[in-house]
């Protein structure tokens, strides 16, 4: 998941050019699945076709079916929010290494989305991982939000 300064520039465009405030998408939690497997994928809606890959691509790509994820509207932030998060989240999270168990798609969409980076898919595997029972990253929220506090606190709960 490492990505350079020039990748991290790349994606950044790639979030402007696909991006379309007027989409229900745009700056909304998604979910897919990609048969046969039994895995969920997460992102952050750009557009009514297009998603950000918040897991080993960290890239944007063309997807109809992703489903909005229910559950969160009451933590979310503005979809504009949402996407000057998920800007500022390739300049954190650019050099951690992707894993299925202890840092995936599904932490960090979570985290720009709603501030919490958790994983319910690999929760009942806590203890092997960096995370707490409940799913949660340890240390990504706190990094994330001293960040945001420093460069853009509007964007901190």
């Amino acid at each position: 998941m490492t990505l350079s300064l020039d990748r991290v520039a790349k994606a950044m465009e790639e979030i402007d050019r696909f991006a379309n405030p007027s989409s229900e998408r745009y700056g909304r939690l998604l979910n897919w699945q990609n048969p046969p497997d039994p895995f969920w994928h997460y992102g952050i809606g750009l557009s009514d076709t297009h998603i950000f890959d918040t897991g080993r691509g960290l890239c944007s790509f063309e997807r109809l079916d992703a489903k909005l994820v229910i559950g969160v509207d009451h933590l979310v932030f503005t979809p504009e929010q949402t996407i000057e998060r998920l800007k500022h989240a390739l300049h954190v999270f650019a050099d951690w290494n992707y894993s299925l168990t202890g840092w995936n798609c599904e932490h960090l969409g979570r985290l720009i989305a709603t501030d919490q980076p958790r994983c319910y898919q690999s929760k009942t595997i806590w203890w092997l991982c960096n995370m707490t029972i409940e799913g949660d990253h340890k240390t990504a929220r706190q990094l994330f939000r001293d960040y945001l506090a420093k460069v853009e606190p509007s964007l901190v709960r």
